[in-house]
């Protein structure tokens, strides 16, 4: 005899089934600049979405002979060619003050980066048009296949653009393109500016019941015309394209484009966006694509959690459990990663900022190496040039000269340091003051494409002669790294910023060994000729430098003649490595 379940029993499942509906994978959604009401509408009927936008229009205040370089700020998901239904809402405007921080070029790559030009008279940048036409490449590959692209159509907007190329040179205007927000696919078809309210429904047609409803709250921005093709020697209307919705003069308002596999919904603006497309999804796309929606057409019930079979309650509340859990700790990790960024703010300051920004990062990144009394002199003195930090220390005073710059330094700002330095002595007394320039050059440019080191020969020898230190904030921010990873001291770094000439941050108590022109084993075992300079023992610590990067290694074994030995001084010998290293990498014996 069956036994019926205690109401004990059965609240869990019901609990879990209530609280969390199964979200099913397919199709999937993007929802371009939607409001969250729909967004959130869709996920209570269980569809898979996920939100993009078009980007915000940006308020730049131009003032004549000013330029700002900007960037887009649209969002669009990595994989959208992947997604089933694509849905664009253009019938809004979000508009943002313009950040110079949003816009900055930190992250730039290569020898090359590239931004668009805004400049007076222009006072909103609209990237929006210029957004669309890239999302519209995805969407002619969405449409190859079988999906549904949905567009609630406002004013057309158009947008002029300057894009330019920025090298170490400057800034060059490469394109003036021209876009339009609506253009997001290739159609015939074409459309005039006509405003308006009033709106008939289009006799026969399905979504006909779902439009009664809300023909009181559209507003149309746009009238199309009914495409034509050249058939049996007369013009005729294409029969894949079916208006939905007429104005009071009978042209079409909205209207619905069979485009290969794809079907395509043209909208007009409407107030109540959610109420309508939770319609559309619950009866009319699932009825007229059913392979779309696998769990919402017919006989869709049967999936949809409602109706469970034996031991899958147990299964869906485990796969809600480890789903909360890993929610939970991909949440935990986001916020050390902010937590993170906020406490090292001033490495990625190194290589970006210029002005008082760089100063201050600079300045907290001395007090982080170990250094006392640092004193920001643009603080402490007022409309006279000065150093823009002063280190006094048992060596004696360090002036420190620091430079944002888009290029490469001159001589002039490479030998400011040195007036400055003479003028400290002389007030001194003494001759205990050391100039440093500190450069970030080419910051717009990624770190590892700029000039490095950006100093001529002729700037090198001078600072040596001088007795002045050169380095870029690029050799710093390598060289927090190389600290934590036990490669340098914070000692060595200090006594190196003391040097004359071009400074470079690498361990002094290291002896070189060779260079390992023969690697085996995907770089982990290496073979070196010994010169009697030193003795290699196993677990003995390695420094390898290649193409001036340096890294940590340790031996974990030796062969020497085919032998296992414990230690070799001279000789052709195999060592084995923990790390591997690329040929061409020189390695020196870290000594304790």
């Amino acid at each position: 005899m069956l036994r019926k379940p205690t109401q004990k029993e059965e609240q869990p499942i019901a609990d879990f089934e209530n609280k969390q509906p199964e979200i099913h994978q397919h199709p999937m959604i993007c929802l371009f600049d939607f409001d969250d009401d729909v967004h959130q509408e869709l996920k209570r009927l269980k569809f898979n979405c996920v939100k993009g936008s078009l980007g915000s229009s940006i308020k730049v205040n131009n003032q004549p002979y000013t330029e700002r370089l900007i960037k887009l700020n649209y969002e669009s998901p990595k994989n959208l060619h992947e997604f089933d239904i694509v849905m664009l809402d253009m019938t809004g405007n979000k508009i943002e003050d313009f950040s110079a921080n949003d816009h900055s070029l930190e992250n730039a790559k290569g020898s090359k980066a590239y931004a668009f030009l805004s400049r007076f008279p222009e006072q909103i940048f609209d990237p929006r048009p210029i957004a669309v036409d890239i999302i519209s490449k995805e969407i002619k590959d969405i449409i190859k296949k079988r999906s549904i692209i949905i567009a609630f159509c406002g004013q057309e907007n158009k947008a002029d653009y300057e894009f330019v190329e920025i090298t170490s040179r400057g800034s060059v205007v490469i394109d003036r393109p021209s876009y339009s927000n609506l253009d997001f696919y290739s159609s015939n078809v074409f459309r005039v500016e006509r405003h308006g309210s009033k709106a008939v429904t289009v006799r026969n047609e399905k979504i006909s019941s779902i439009f009664e409803k809300h023909l009181s709250e559209i507003e149309y921005s746009n009238v199309f015309e009914h495409p034509t093709t050249w058939r049996d020697g007369t013009s005729q209307k294409l029969e894949d394209f079916i208006p939905l919705l007429l104005n009071d003069r009978e042209e079409i308002i909205s209207y619905a484009h069979l485009v290969n596999n794809c079907l395509i919904l043209v909208f007009p603006d409407m107030k109540e966006k959610s109420q309508f497309i939770s319609e559309l999804f619950k009866t009319y796309l699932p009825d007229i694509m059913p392979d779309i929606f696998p769990y919402h057409g017919e006989f869709g019930w049967l999936n949809n959690g409602e109706y469970l079979l034996p031991n899958e309650g147990a299964l869906l509340r485990q796969k809600f459990e480890l789903s909360v859990e890993y929610r939970k700790n991909l949440q935990n990790i986001e916020q050390q990663i902010e937590e993170t960024r906020e406490q090292y703010s001033f490495l990625h300051e190194l290589i970006f900022q210029t002005g008082d920004e760089l100063v201050k990062s600079i300045q907290k990144y001395m007090d982080w190496l170990g250094f006392d009394s640092i004193v920001d002199m643009d603080e402490k003195v007022i409309d006279v040039f000065e150093e823009d930090l002063q280190i006094e220390t048992d060596k004696g005073l360090l002036v420190i000269e620091i430079k944002g710059i888009g290029g490469t330094s001159t001589d002039k700002a490479c030998s400011q340091i040195s007036k400055i330095k003479y003028r400290r002595a002389e007030q001194r007394g003494k001759f205990d003051v050391f100039g440093l320039y500190i450069v970030n050059h080419q910051r717009y440019l990624a770190p590892e494409n700029r000039a490095n080191p950006p100093f001529t020969e002729n700037q090198i020898n001078d600072a040596k002669l001088e007795n002045r230190g050169l380095i870029t904030t690029y050799s710093l921010y390598e060289a927090y790294f190389l600290i934590e990873d036990g490669i340098i001291t914070k000692e060595e770094v200090r006594n190196s910023l003391f040097d004359c000439g071009l400074i470079t941050l690498e361990p002094s108590n290291t002896t070189s060994i060779g260079i390992s022109n023969e690697i085996f084993k995907n770089g982990k075992v290496a073979i070196l000729n010994l010169t009697d300079t030193c003795t290699i023992k196993i677990g003995s610590t390695l420094i390898g430098k290649k193409d001036g990067k340096l890294s940590k290694l340790a031996i974990n074994s030796i062969q020497l003649d085919g032998d296992d030995v414990d230690e070799a001084t001279i000789g052709e010998v195999g060592i084995a490595l923990n790390l591997p290293i690329k040929k061409g990498t020189e390695l020196f014996l870290q000594e304790v």
